[in-house]
Parts: C-alpha cells; structure tokens; sequence
C-alpha cells in the first residue's frame, strides 16, 4: 500500500509539472517584458513586439490612452537620401526614413489663415521691424516655417525661424523686411491694417539664410535686390514680391515644382517620405526632412516651391550675366550625406529659445548652415520636428 501511495503521489506531482509548463509565463523580468516606447510626458508604455519586425517600418504612432506621441527609439543614421533626379539644373533628392516620431496634430499657416484660425499683424504701438505677432485662434498648433514670407502690415516680411505657435496663443514672431522702401499702413493703394496675408512661398535660401542663420537685415535686403535683379523685376519699394507675385516666374516656377512633386510621386512606399534634398548647377545645395511624413506633408507645398524659386533664380541669374546654362552632373546622393554629416560634427552654434512651443538648435561649418527644430521639454533625445540645412 505504502509503494502504491508513493507512485500515485509521483504521479500527480508529474502532472501538476506538466500543468504549470503549459501555463504563459509572466513578465516578471525586464527581459520578459515588451519593449517599451517614451511618450510625451516622460512616462513609458508597452508595446507589443510585431510579427516580421525587420520588414516592418518603425514609425512610432500614439498610443493609446498615453496623452501624447509616442517617440521611436533613434538610430544614428535615421535618413536615406535617394539617387537624384536631374530637371534641367536642379537635381532632387528624396529623403526617407523608417524611423518616424508622430510629434502630435499641427497645422500650416497657410491653412490656419485660410479657415480663419490664424492672424498675422504687427506689434502693437506702431510695429517693429524684426518682430511681428501670430495669433493662433485655433485649437491646434500652427507650424511656421522660416522664411515664409507675408505680405502687408508696414512692409512685407519673412519669418525669422521655425515657430510652433501654441494653440489658442498669441505669440511674437523674429521676422526681416523684405521690402525696403515702404513702411506704413498702405499696400499697393489698400489699407493693410496693420495685418499680413500669406504669400504662400519661401525666400530664396539666400534670403532666407542672411535672416535666420546670419540676422543680418542689411544682407537680408542686398540679397532682396539681387534676386529682383536676376529676374529683372522692379518695384517703387524693393519688396521681394516683385519677383514672387510675378505671373511669369509664377507660372515657371508652378511647372518645376509640378516636376519636383512627380520625382517625389516615385517614392515607394509613400509615408517614408519625409523630406527632399537638392543640388543646382552641379553642386548641393540644400536638405531638410521632417520627423514624420505627415510633417513633410504639412510643409511640402512650400518646401518644393522654394526649391523651384531656387532654381529658377540661380537660371536667371546665369542668363542676366550673360553665363550659358550649366552642364555639371548632378552629385551622387553621398555628396548630400557629406554635406549635411559635415555641418552636424560641429559644435552647437546658437540655441535659441523662442516664445513659441518650440527651441531652435543652429550649427554651422566652412560650407553650410544646419539647424534644428525641438519640441520644448523635449528629451535630448527626442527627433527633432525638423532638421535644415543650407549652403552657405
């Protein structure tokens, strides 16, 4: 009886083994646990790892009940820069990434205008040249580009830097005059108000550059005159609109960005898209991306026209000196990496800390501007929502 009652204890040991090895395991471990994603906020939340992983893209979406975007862990090299297409003398290149951080709702300003949400004035008391006030009425941030120029107030302008203009804020703006001879309440025989509409397009990067990189409102003003120059435009106040509002260069620079978005159209998948580079007359002269393709998609209207207003001008500037059109082959997509690598070995130039929802990071090198725009509160190493960079 005695060996009988040990085999039967054997027996049902045996079994309750067999019943907790069938059993899930629980997560007591970090090992055991599923990866983690930050969020905004600081705090973590699961994730759970998916089927495939190394043929899945590692855009990082909101989660759930987190209160915020997620943000994707960061690979040192997070960008591709495509093989360039050649359009006459501008060669572009796509920039995709399968490392993608959705940094939350934003809208353009452009958008933000149109529907009402948005107004763009002077400062009260009179105005000041380098500054302007974004209202945002709306209840989603606005996301201005630098350089973007308005036209109206005292005298048309462009947008110092990347500003993120809060919700339901009214937020001062850096911003350079574009227009040099005119400074009251009366645009082309209209009372502006002292408000400004939106042109729709950015300065050329030379414009741009002299404002946002170099603060110089002089040379701000110098390039402004040889871009109207180049394409033999003239007003009574010098103002870059002169070129911009233009019907001609309009309708050639509205054919080239029709090209650049047919070059982009290529790129398979789509949402890795999240940026373009560019090169004209054979040397690179430009790049920015976005932390998400669907950032890429708010700012593409304005980014591919002012690649086109790069292009265009640097034509008009070779025909107006009397130079034949440049025959230099494109630059292969590593002279890009080169570029933009060169510029971010340096040292952090400038950090600049705006009134905005957002913290501006400036490098430069021998032969480039970068820059970089970060959410405040931000971890260092959050993605930035956009990175830029310029020729000198």
């Amino acid at each position: 009886m005695r060996i009988v009652a040990r085999v039967s204890l054997v027996a049902t040991l045996a079994l309750s083994i067999l019943a907790c090895a069938r059993q899930p395991q629980k997560a007591d471990s970090a090992q055991q646990r599923a990866p983690a994603v930050d969020v905004a906020g600081g705090e973590t939340s699961p994730v759970a790892p998916q089927a495939n992983a190394p043929n899945v893209s590692k855009t990082a979406s909101p989660l759930a009940g987190s209160g915020g975007p997620a943000r994707a862990a960061l690979a040192v090299d997070d960008r591709t820069f495509g093989a360039p297409t050649v359009l006459g003398n501008l060669a572009i290149y796509p920039v995709t990434s399968r490392s993608q951080v959705d940094v939350g709702p934003l809208v353009s300003l452009d958008d933000a205008l149109a529907k009402g949400e948005a107004e763009i004035r002077e400062n009260n008391g009179g105005g000041t040249v380098n500054q302007l006030v974004i209202d945002n009425k709306g209840s989603v941030p606005i996301f201005v580009l630098a350089g973007t120029v308005v036209k109206g107030g005292n005298q048309d302008r462009q947008i110092g830097q990347d500003f993120i203009i809060e919700s339901k804020k009214t937020t001062p703006v850096d911003a350079f005059c574009v227009e040099h001879g005119r400074w009251n309440g009366q645009r082309n025989g209209q009372v502006t108000a002292g408000k400004f509409d939106s042109s729709g397009v950015v300065a050329t990067s030379k414009v741009r550059a002299a404002g946002q990189y170099k603060k110089s409102q002089s040379e701000v003003w110098s390039n402004v005159s040889s871009t109207n120059a180049a394409h033999q435009k003239r007003s009574s106040s010098d103002t870059l609109m002169a070129t911009l509002d233009d019907a001609a260069v309009v309708k050639e620079r509205s054919a080239l960005v029709a090209q650049i978005d047919g070059v982009l159209a290529t790129v398979t998948p789509q949402t890795d898209l999240v940026g373009v580079a560019y090169a004209i007359d054979g040397e690179v002269r430009g790049a920015r991306w976005f932390s998400h393709h669907k950032v890429f998609e708010l700012a593409r209207k304005k980014v591919v026209a002012s690649i086109a207003l790069d292009a265009i001008t640097a034509r008009a500037e070779a025909k107006t000196a009397g130079r034949p059109p440049s025959t230099a082959p494109a630059p292969p997509a590593s002279s890009v990496d080169t570029f933009v690598k060169n510029v971010e070995a340096q040292a952090i130039k400038e950090q600049r800390d705006t009134p905005a929802a957002n913290v501006n990071e400036y490098k430069e090198s021998a032969d480039g501007f970068g820059s970089k725009t970060m959410m405040k509160g931000a971890r260092p190493s959050a993605k930035p929502v956009s990175n830029d960079y310029l020729k000198k």
